[in-house]
């Protein structure tokens, strides 16, 4: 007995849910790519760290965030935000 079995559902609706699941999935993933290529400028890094502008700006200049400038601004990708607070949070514990 190979399979799995499904009481009330034919072949064609079984591969037309299975699609739907996949098509939904892909868009999910999508979304989330989207959302880790968004730059944020400073202030808005700092309101998601939680810190003060200068500290951003800081851990800039030190190099733990990196960050690119665009005319006048500066943009931190939110995936760079995101590993260099993990980075931060390993230094911690290894000492």
């Amino acid at each position: 007995m190979e399979g799995i079995f499904f009481q009330g559902i034919d072949r064609e609706k079984f591969t037309k849910l299975q699609n739907e699941v996949n098509n939904i999935s892909e868009k999910i993933q999508l979304l989330i790519d989207d959302k880790f290529n968004e730059k944020l400028t400073p202030e808005q890094a700092a309101e998601e760290q939680n810190c003060t502008v200068q500290t951003v700006y800081a851990q800039i200049k030190k190099g733990i965030l990196p960050a690119s400038k665009v005319g006048r601004k500066l943009l931190i990708k939110r995936s760079d935000l995101d590993n260099a607070l993990k980075e931060v949070k390993s230094l911690k514990y290894k000492r």
